[in-house]
């Protein structure tokens, strides 16, 4: 009798997976129509079977331990011999469909921004696992993550400035209403195998309604380091919540992280003082003290600052203080992306 109560346990689990993936794909479906304003936005559904043929049943083998999460990413090859990475959508563990809201807004906005150059390219996802997997198309050498340890050159942070902000300034201007990303994290970038980098994860991400310049939330998510005081304090979320992310982004790419703290400290998370960025960096900078601000590591790669390379970064330092809002209005991302592209063209042309 043995065989037939796993036989039968077989068919309960494989019914169960059946009806947490409707289930979860009927709530895929509410974020399609919503974010898509009802237009079709068809992505392929993996099934359990798929990934896990496709990751040699997730074996520690195809675990990817450049990317952040090392428990949470799996290359593999599919059944077409395309190469793939697959993402655990690990807060989305949970049975209760109310869990699994972040992840399908993450797959949403994948899809969306897919054929942009600064988004990894989706393949589709897998619903009926007991935690959920989003399917990227690339391979394990072709994505890596940030270290600002390792990423030492000044030419290399400044084209990942660019890179992010346009990211930001498409999710700002593509679509009939803005996105607003509120997820910043140096976590949530990648760099493929050309040092381009690719903005990811868009659970935090937030649609701003026709006509409106802000929402307000009941909660407040992300790294501390990026939340702004309206977004912390008030809940409003706007295009604004992005530029200042991205401002303390720059400001970390030129001093690095450790630094970044010694010199800007960091609040409790639980306290909502409001934080006073002062322009810490500013005057060192301005008076030429260049390494009291930037990264020690970069300047040794460096070796001796020339004033163009000094100018070069007061203006970098000076476009994430607008973005912070340091500096009278804050810039939209679109400006800021290409302002920062000029930055690259300068290097091309040194």
């Amino acid at each position: 009798m043995d065989w037939w109560k796993k036989k039968k346990s077989r068919a309960v689990t494989k019914k169960q997976r059946l009806v947490l993936g409707r289930v979860r794909g009927e709530i895929l479906s509410e974020e399609l129509i919503e974010c898509c304003d009802g237009k079709s936005n068809p992505i392929k559904l993996f099934s359990a079977a798929d990934i896990t043929k496709a990751t040699n049943s997730f074996c520690i083998c195809s675990r990817v331990s450049q990317l952040f999460g090392f428990e949470r990413w799996y290359s593999g090859t599919l059944h077409n011999h395309r190469t793939i990475l697959a993402k655990k959508l690990w807060r989305a563990q949970s049975v209760f469909p109310k869990d699994f809201y972040p992840e399908a807004r993450d797959i949403t906005i994948s899809s969306m921004v897919s054929g942009h150059k600064n988004f990894m390219k989706l393949a589709g996802c897998c619903l009926e696992i007991e935690t959920p997997f989003m399917v990227y198309y690339g391979s394990e050498k072709q994505y890596s993550t940030i270290d600002l340890k390792m990423v030492v050159s000044w030419e290399k942070r400044i084209k990942i400035a660019e890179d992010v902000a346009t990211a930001l300034a498409y999710l700002h201007t593509a679509f009939p209403r803005p996105f607003v990303y509120s997820n910043m994290d140096l976590r949530n970038i990648v760099l493929d195998e050309n040092g381009v980098a690719k903005l990811s994860d868009f659970s935090y991400c937030v649609s701003i309604p026709k006509g409106q310049t802000f929402v307000k939330l009941d909660y407040v998510r992300g790294a501390y380091d990026y939340i702004d005081d309206d977004y912390k304090i008030s809940h409003v979320v706007s295009e604004k919540t992005d530029a200042f992310g991205f401002g303390i982004l720059m400001q970390k790419l030129l001093t690095g992280e450790e630094r970044f703290r010694e010199i800007c400290g960091r609040k409790d998370r639980k306290t909502l003082v409001k934080r006073k960025f002062s322009r810490l960096l500013s005057k060192p900078m301005g008076e030429g003290r260049v390494d009291e601000i930037v990264d020690p590591r970069m300047l040794e790669k460096m070796g001796e600052v020339d004033e163009e390379e000094r100018f070069q970064m007061e203006a970098f330092l000076v476009l994430s203080e607008r973005c912070i809002g340091l500096r009278g209005e804050v810039p939209k991302m679109v400006e800021v992306a290409k302002q920062l592209k000029r930055f690259c063209q300068n290097f091309f042309f040194r």
